[in-house]
């Protein structure tokens, strides 16, 4: 009887929602080589092709979709069984605090997963800008993930860089193309890292820039760059399905981003159910 590989659906899902084979495998401590061999040993074990390239994105082939909730539910429920045999119980409560981006594209399966091995654990989840996010650490939240500058030294307390993530520019899929007018941003407000990464890259460009829409709700800025009101900047993992990426040779103009950090701050190291919760989210970001 044969058996499907763990580790080979782990790299497909992280392939998919990474966007990357080299945030994968930093993602699942492989080599990008070891990575696409798993997925491809995978493909060859279903006979089937499950991602393809296109438009600068990853895509799921028709099989690919089709595995895609199986898989998830499959890991799932392995992770469920080896918390269950393998770790003490764990109950409390957990106030996290996320950017609303990886709130809506990156988190939801993790923390699924993790509602379903710690099910004595009660997450309360709360979305805002990062530097909201970690001004308020202290009296509202047990561990927070948020966004900072990499080149700013670690200084707080608690707080462990995550990973680094390219910044790439985001519009419509029926919008690419090339204007010689201002760029049109759609952005959120002043404080958010995602707009001044843009205006800071924009201005040493010398590239005309206007701001046509703020919003502070993600599924508002997502709304309005699908109605083709502007572009955006959003770490890699968390380009929303209904968005391209664009790329250069779409608009010429457009410069280089380079990355942001994704941090992580737990309160009380005492909390067992916020320390479980940071081993879990670490292990899978």
């Amino acid at each position: 009887m044969q058996h499907l590989p763990l580790e080979a659906l782990r790299a497909f899902i992280s392939i998919y929602e990474l966007q990357s084979y080299t945030a994968a495998a930093q993602q699942l401590n492989r080599s990008q080589p070891a990575i696409s061999l798993q997925l491809q040993r995978l493909e060859d074990l279903l006979g089937v092709s499950l991602l393809s390239r296109s438009g600068g994105r990853i895509h799921l082939t028709p099989s690919g979709a089709e595995l895609l909730d199986q898989a998830r539910l499959l890991l799932g429920l392995n992770d469920q069984i080896f918390a269950r045999f393998t770790e003490p119980s764990v109950s409390g409560q957990v106030r996290l605090g996320i950017p609303s981006e990886f709130a809506s594209k990156l988190l939801p399966q993790v923390l699924g997963q993790f509602a379903q091995a710690y099910p004595n654990v009660s997450l309360s989840v709360t979305s805002a800008l990062s530097k909201d996010l970690l001004k308020d650490e202290q009296a509202h939240f047990d561990l927070v993930i948020a966004l900072k500058e990499p080149d700013k030294r670690v200084t707080r307390p608690g707080l462990i860089i995550l990973k680094q993530e390219p910044l790439v520019w985001v519009g419509s899929h029926s919008e690419i193309g090339g204007s010689s007018e201002a760029l049109s941003l759609v952005v959120a407000p002043e404080g958010c890292i995602y707009r001044r990464r843009a205006l800071a890259v924009l201005r040493q460009a010398n590239t005309p820039v206007r701001i046509s829409y703020t919003n502070a709700d993600f599924s508002g800025l997502t709304a309005a760059i699908e109605s083709g009101l502007g572009l955006t900047v959003l770490a890699q993992s968390t380009v929303p399905d209904n968005l391209a990426r664009l790329q250069r040779s779409h608009y010429h103009a457009l410069p280089e981003l380079g990355e942001v950090s994704v941090a992580m701050w737990q309160a009380d190291a005492d909390n067992q159910a916020a320390t479980q919760l940071a081993q879990f989210i670490q292990e899978r970001i």
